[in-house]
């Protein structure tokens, strides 16, 4: 498996990334090409005195910031490390890419560059770290949407739970304001009506915010916007109930006593919460593997981003995704009876 990843443009330095990079060639036996800058790359592998066995360089010193526009990677920075690592994987020159960096320019980069399924609109899954995991689709490419648009993602999310985390049927909600079919927007009101008579998904009604973190359904299904506002959140929120437990446990002499009885479970608890298992989230209805990891990823998260790479290989998602959408009709069965 040839792995190709972005070192430039992220929150973390490149170091996390060459780290993050040797460590899933030693545990998942992959190839990995690092694009960005030459020097830096080498002098991370020289200063941490790590193998450079199954590790490639191409060299691409610019790189898209987090405040580039997103077309600046098919427009102004086209010799960036994103955009050089897209091309190869389009021309075939590796098997997935995977990249921390700015998210508008990656779903560009991806859709420009690489292409999207025919008739698909791209998306990010993101897995929620909750009690059991809970795709959410999209979380943060799409800030518009249009009922047809979300159907595909009701119906990619479930490829993809079923495909990688192995859940039969996986049930699909809507996210809303109430859980009546009446609620929300037109956009709301129009999906409800074409989930509801979808033959390609388990569709199980509404969501509301307030359910999330009882993972009531599998597949959260929401416009980008949204999606994003949730995301933050929840990876806010854990890490905030994390934080508290801390300043509980350090407070006294009983909490301290309390923590050495409940070490165990407290570190389940927080791996429980921690983002960076999942490492990446792919852009599903791109036509080759694409793995967005979080700006913040460390040589941890960079590890497991590749990790969900080689899984999303593995598993044909993607020509699944490209069979069982094709289907999927600009209108709703609804409104064609209607017409």
């Amino acid at each position: 498996m040839r792995i190709i990843l972005d070192v430039m443009g992220a929150d973390k330095p490149v170091e996390e990334f060459v780290k993050g990079a040797v460590s899933a060639i030693s545990e998942f036996g992959c190839e990995v090409t690092l694009v960005g800058n030459k020097a830096m790359i080498q002098e991370a592998i020289t200063n941490n005195r790590l193998s450079t066995d199954h590790l490639y360089i191409v060299n691409a010193p610019e790189f898209i910031t987090m405040e580039d526009s997103p077309m600046s990677v098919v427009k102004e920075k086209n010799n960036s490390s994103m955009h050089e690592g897209l091309k190869m994987l389009a021309d075939g020159k590796g098997d997935a890419f995977v990249s921390a960096g700015n998210t508008g320019a990656l779903l560009a980069g991806a859709t420009f560059v690489v292409r999207r399924i025919r008739g698909l609109r791209a998306a990010i899954g993101t897995i929620l770290p909750l009690a059991k995991p809970v795709l959410l689709v999209d979380s943060g490419a799409n800030l518009t949407v249009t009922p047809e648009n979300l159907e595909q993602f009701a119906k990619m999310g479930s490829i993809y739970m079923e495909k990688l985390h192995g859940i039969n049927n996986p049930t699909v909600g809507l996210l809303n304001n109430g859980t009546e079919h009446s609620k929300g927007h037109e956009l709301q009101r129009e999906t409800f009506l074409r989930l509801s008579v979808s033959d390609s998904v388990n569709f199980v009604g509404n969501i509301e915010g307030k359910d999330i973190p009882f993972a009531k359904t599998d597949i959260i299904v929401t416009d980008g916007f949204t999606g994003n506002v949730v995301l933050k959140l929840t990876e806010g929120f854990g890490k905030f109930m994390i934080d508290q437990l801390t300043q509980l446990f350090s407070a006294n002499l009983l909490g301290k006593s309390s923590y050495l009885m409940l070490k165990r479970n407290l570190k389940d608890f927080k791996k429980k919460f921690d983002a960076s298992e999942y490492g990446g989230a792919p852009l599903l209805g791109i036509s080759k593997p694409v793995i967005k990891a979080h700006g913040s990823s460390d040589a941890k998260a960079v590890k497991n981003a590749i990790k969900q790479a080689i899984y999303y290989v593995n598993t044909g998602i993607i020509v699944e995704i490209a069979r069982q959408t094709s289907q999927i009709s600009p209108k709703s069965k609804e409104t064609e009876k209607q017409g």
